[in-house]
């Protein structure tokens, strides 16, 4: 007796019917529902990492909170021991009031910013520096001149060397102090020698001389010197007293006076665990108060940093690039539940027999539709669950339930689609190529409606721009996007048979069998067409956009690079003098060097006002050259030496005072050129800039820059040429490398996640598009078989039956590269006109669209590699049904 078949069995034949469509609907979920669930909390994660990189990326003295007061407090002790662990015997007595009050203060912060920032660290100096006694100084040696300070943990960071800590000073004798090597070495100053009013007592080096903390001390660990070339050189350095001998100091009111430097460090990494919007309210409010730092408020400071500025571009940044990755998402995930729809639509071909025989046997279509929804539902629920639990665990980051909610939902998309694919006209008997409804009235009303809405989306999206909520992704910039793709896939899909018509009646009047029926399927079975083209459409989209958006990016990034640094490579710092800046040029690598001085102020008059502006000097010619190609380059447009002057002026003067009848200095002036502002040089928009030889002749000042730009040779390594520029230079300076400039804009995590995602959403699309063509075939299986089949008993070879079933394919690959270079041009334009791409610059005009050929080349082709694999896929599996079975299928 033969054992039928049990219920599991059953139920597993059925899931396998096609196994394949049942697969991909798995996969399709799961992946939906890891988008939708991971994308929210990731880009929070991009938000918060983007706002630690770009305080991490700013120096101590602008990223602490920092205070200073002319005057100090008046000194006392702690209320706590514990402010006061590990400070310099007598400190505590001292200082530790005005301790006592800044822990109050930092308590009194935001909970958000008092995790991040550490107590307060703070110094007491003289506003003045003091001079030394030169007598007996070497010719060769600066003028000695010190700033005294003294603070409550001096040993905890500074290692004495030579001699011994000073001792303290009862208001007689020669002061003790303190100085570092390096300033000892520069003022030529032994240990023990009276330079009265002082004493060297000491010299010492920091323990760690790369702490944050130096910087926001008066100069620092080394002497500053200044010269300049008229007089004798003076170098002044800070230098250490005990606290009782500050003290002594302060009350006998002998060196002028005093002031308070304090500082609260905050830590940058900490701020990847903190909501970025609340740190940037905390922040606001511990600088808007102004802190008390003694008993009866009379002396208080007001805190100043910059990380207002710095968060509030961190957070423009991470917004936009949120903005840009949604358009980038929201096409493969509209193309992943269309896909779904697809392959709910092959199941139900597939099981036509079976479903056509349970409806003859009785059964409603309601009860059908039902049956096939359990079962979509048991195929998507879980995928759904498994799906968003997977985007939970990956991404640590909480973006609230919504996002976990949707991806749940996505497992009902399975049921909907399989019960919705059931028609009437599936159970009836008859052709399957011939039973797809025809677009009634209503298809089109709903076809319009879609064209209205995407289109007044996108003008809504263009008048106001993003939301300025920066931390949740404003719906606007999903909606008009995805409207629009699904607007210009059904003009596509509407325009699609319209060659095919063309072609098909090319067809009839010539002998070629391939051509009139591979036309003739095309127009008559298009059911899936419109999925299909949506899918393909989207992969050539996100590859020309993708190209476009990163190409933009890339180049702003140099653009601003460009503003900031001015040059290949740009020194800054002391003043510069002609010997200097000769041995710059003639370093290895080196093709010019130009001087840059922030002079005087002028008076600039002409036809519409008069305005006193900033003056900058430079060798024009040098310049020009120097900076050539850059965007916003200085212009090779003047003459030193004219007769008028020639001057440029920037952007806003030009408009203040005019460009006619223009005078400098009571001079004649021709205005050269206009330039909204000068690379390398930030903080002005007011400005007049001359040549050298021009400035002195007006003004008789000499040249002395403290800015050198450098250009390159083509070739040169930018970091060892800045190492032997270093070297050339000989003193204290900063360097700055236009190539790394760049490329710290690029590094930032919000660039490299847009790069990711864009890169990621590229490789998804082209595999959905892969899998759409797949799943036409299958769809269109049985009636193309049954064609191929029947043509070949009345003679048609295996080649020509090829060439079949590639004209299902090609012209919708055709259609969709087309359409797709249509949508990726549009959507640029979308992000350009909508989106601010300025925090990816570093600030100035929106950047314009840039393509990159080789990049768009690229994309593009790997999409179409992708297309064309699809295609050779759909001939192949059009072979693997035999003529015999498709005769004896139409037999029965």
């Amino acid at each position: 007796m033969t054992r039928s078949a049990g219920l599991f069995a059953l139920t597993r034949r059925r899931f396998a019917t096609p196994r394949s469509a049942a697969v991909v609907i798995v996969a399709l979920t799961v992946l939906a529902a890891f988008v939708i669930a991971a994308a929210p909390r990731a880009l929070v994660g991009v938000v918060r990492a983007e706002v630690s990189h770009q305080i991490g990326g700013v120096a101590a003295t602008s990223r602490d909170l920092t205070g200073s007061t002319i005057n100090v407090p008046a000194f006392g002790p702690a209320p706590d021991a514990a402010l006061t662990e590990g400070w310099d015997p007598g400190a505590p007595e001292l200082f530790g009031a005005l301790a006592g009050h800044l822990e109050t203060a930092r308590r009194d912060f935001d909970p958000v910013l008092t995790e991040l920032t550490a107590p307060a660290e703070f110094a007491e100096y003289l506003m003045a520096g003091a001079a030394a006694d030169p007598s007996g100084l070497s010719a060769d040696l600066p003028l000695p001149f010190v700033q005294l300070i003294s603070e409550p943990a001096a040993g905890a960071h500074l290692r004495v060397v030579d001699g011994e800590w000073p001792g303290d000073w009862s208001g007689s004798g020669g002061i003790p102090i303190l100085l570092t090597a390096a300033a000892a070495e520069t003022m030529g100053w032994p240990v023990g020698e009276v330079r009265a009013p002082f004493v060297l007592s000491g010299i010492a080096e920091a323990i760690d001389p790369d702490a944050d903390r130096w910087l926001h001390l008066i100069t620092g660990l080394t002497a500053s010197v200044y010269d300049d070339g008229n007089r004798r050189p003076t170098a002044t350095s800070a230098a250490w007293v005990t606290p009782a001998t500050w003290v002594t100091i302060v009350q006998s009111e002998r060196f002028g006076r005093t002031q308070l430097s304090l500082w609260y460090p905050v830590d940058a990494d900490g701020a990847r665990g903190v909501d970025p919007s609340d740190l940037l309210s905390a922040v606001r409010g511990a600088t808007t108060a102004s802190l008390p730092l003694d008993d009866d408020g009379q002396l208080r400071t007001r805190l100043s940093t910059d990380l207002v500025a710095v968060l509030s571009t961190a957070l423009a940044r991470a917004g936009s690039a949120s903005a840009i990755l949604a358009v980038a998402a929201v096409g493969p995930l509209a193309v992943s539940v269309a896909l779904i729809v697809l392959a709910a639509a092959l199941i139900v071909r597939r099981r036509r027999a079976d479903l056509a025989l349970l409806s003859a046997r009785g059964a409603p279509l309601a009860r059908l539709r039902r049956l096939l929804f359990g079962e979509g539902l048991l195929l998507g629920a879980p995928a759904a669950i498994a799906g968003a639990a997977a985007g939970v665990l990956l991404t640590p980051y909480d973006a609230g339930p919504l996002p976990t909610l949707v991806a749940g939902i996505v497992g009902l998309a399975p049921g909907v689609a399989l019960a919705a694919t059931l028609r009437p006209g599936l159970l009836a008997r008859g052709r399957s190529d011939l039973d797809a409804p025809a677009r009634g009235r209503w298809t089109r009303v709903a076809e319009l409606l879609v064209v209205i809405v995407a289109a007044a989306a996108v003008v809504q999206l263009l008048v106001r721009g993003i939301g300025e909520d920066t931390t949740t992704i404003d719906p606007l910039v999903i909606a008009a996007p995805l409207l629009a793709t699904v607007a210009l896939a059904l003009i596509v899909v509407r325009l699609h048979p319209v060659p095919l018509a063309a072609a098909l009646a090319a067809s009839r009047r010539g002998r070629g069998v391939v051509g009139l029926v591979g036309a003739a399927r095309n127009l008559r079975d298009p059911s899936a067409g419109t999925t299909a083209v949506l899918a393909m459409v989207v992969a050539v989209a996100i590859a020309v956009f993708s190209s476009v958006v990163l190409a933009t990016v890339d180049r702003g990034a140099v653009v601003a690079a460009q503003r900031d640094v001015g040059a290949d490579v740009r020194l800054a710092g002391p003043y510069f003098d002609e010997g200097t800046i000769e041995r710059l040029r003639a370093v290895d690598g080196v093709t010019d060097a130009s001087g840059l001085l922030r002079g005087d102020f002028l008076t600039v008059a002409g036809s519409d006002g008069r305005d006193s502006v900033l003056a900058f000097v430079t060798d024009t010619a040098r310049t020009a050259g120097i900076q050539e190609g850059f965007v916003g380059a200085f212009p090779a447009s003047v003459t030193p030496g004219a007769d008028p002057l020639d001057v440029l002026v920037s952007s806003t003067i030009a408009t203040e005072v005019g460009t006619t009848d223009v005078t400098v200095q009571d001079r004649p002036a021709r205005v050269a050129g206009t330039l909204p502002m000068l690379l390398g040089v930030a903080g002005t928009s007011d400005f007049v800039v001359l040549d050298v030889d021009d400035y002195t002749a007006l003004t008789g000042f000499g040249f002395h820059p403290r800015i050198v730009l450098v250009d390159l040779d083509d070739g040169a390594d930018p970091r060892a040429v800045a190492a032997a520029l270093s070297e050339a230079v000989g003193q204290t300076h900063t360097v700055r490398i236009l190539a790394d400039s760049t490329a710290e804009i690029q590094a930032s995590p919000a660039v490299t996640a847009l790069r990711v995602v864009l890169f990621g959403a590229l490789g998804v699309a082209a595999l959905l598009s892969v899998i759409a063509l797949l799943l036409v075939a299958g769809v269109s299986r049985d009636a193309r078989s049954r064609v191929i089949a029947l043509l070949r008993t009345m003679g048609l070879d295996r080649g020509r039956g090829r060439g079949i079933v590639a004209w299902e394919f090609a012209p919708l690959g055709i259609t969709a590269l087309v359409g797709g270079i249509v949508l990726g041009a549009v959507l640029p334009l979308l992000v350009v006109a909508s989106i601010d791409l300025r925090p990816f610059t570093g600030g100035g005009a929106q950047p314009s669209l840039t393509v990159d050929p080789a990049l768009s080349g690229a994309l593009i082709a790997v999409v179409v590699v992708a297309l064309a694999l699809a295609v050779i896929a759909g001939v192949l599996s059009a072979r693997t049904t035999s003529i015999a079975t498709v005769l004896r299928t139409e037999e029965d």
